[in-house]
């Protein structure tokens, strides 16, 4: 996998002691998932991730430098047997800060689309919210002809839906964006 000049990490796909080692040592980071911060939130959060690897509707890679887990992508489902859109995958990332700007995120999503068609998607989603500028810039740097769309927009379409249950579950506004798949619409 290129990793655009940048160092190729290790990516482990459902370790979760690696996970766990990686919530110890980033949680209390501010780029940290927000709503995943308390233990109890994250043990709900990696015990669906769990359930949803069992099920083939999820994976979690870690990424390590040596044996230091210094991020992850969790691929989950989003939209299935939809109409308009078939099968949809999310994926959320998170990168040290120790890391960010060496090719961490960008492996870590091109896994994420790599997995998400393996496990049968037409789309890769990531729902960003709007006050996360570095977040949206390091998608679209992966993906440059990724799609937004917003729950308000009118280009929301067969997405509307899903944004505005994902901007419901983030508390904030968010954007959607997303990629297909089965076109030569993402970097490699």
């Amino acid at each position: 996998m290129g990793t655009g000049g940048h160092q190729a990490y290790r990516l482990s796909v459902n370790d979760w002691a690696d996970l766990e080692h990686l919530y110890l040592r980033w949680a209390g980071d501010p780029g940290w998932p927000p709503d995943a911060r308390a233990r109890s939130a994250w043990n709900r959060l990696v015990q669906t991730w769990q359930v949803g690897a069992w099920l083939g509707d999820a994976a979690v890679a870690v990424a390590e430098d040596g044996s230091e887990p210094v991020g992850y992508a969790a691929l989950t489902l989003a939209v299935d047997h939809h109409p308009a859109l078939g099968r949809a995958m999310e994926v959320g990332t998170f990168v040290a800060p120790t890391h960010r700007g060496a090719g961490v995120n960008r492996q870590l999503k091109l896994w994420s689309a790599e997995e998400a068609a393996r496990l049968g998607a037409q789309w890769l989603a990531a729902c960003i919210p709007v006050s996360n500028e570095r977040a949206a810039r390091a998608f679209l740097k992966v993906f440059p002809n990724a799609m937004a769309h917003e729950a308000s927009g009118p280009s929301a379409g067969p997405w509307r839906a899903y944004v505005k249950r994902r901007a419901f579950a983030a508390g904030e506004p968010v954007h959607l964006y997303v990629v297909r798949l089965n076109s030569d619409s993402h970097a490699t």
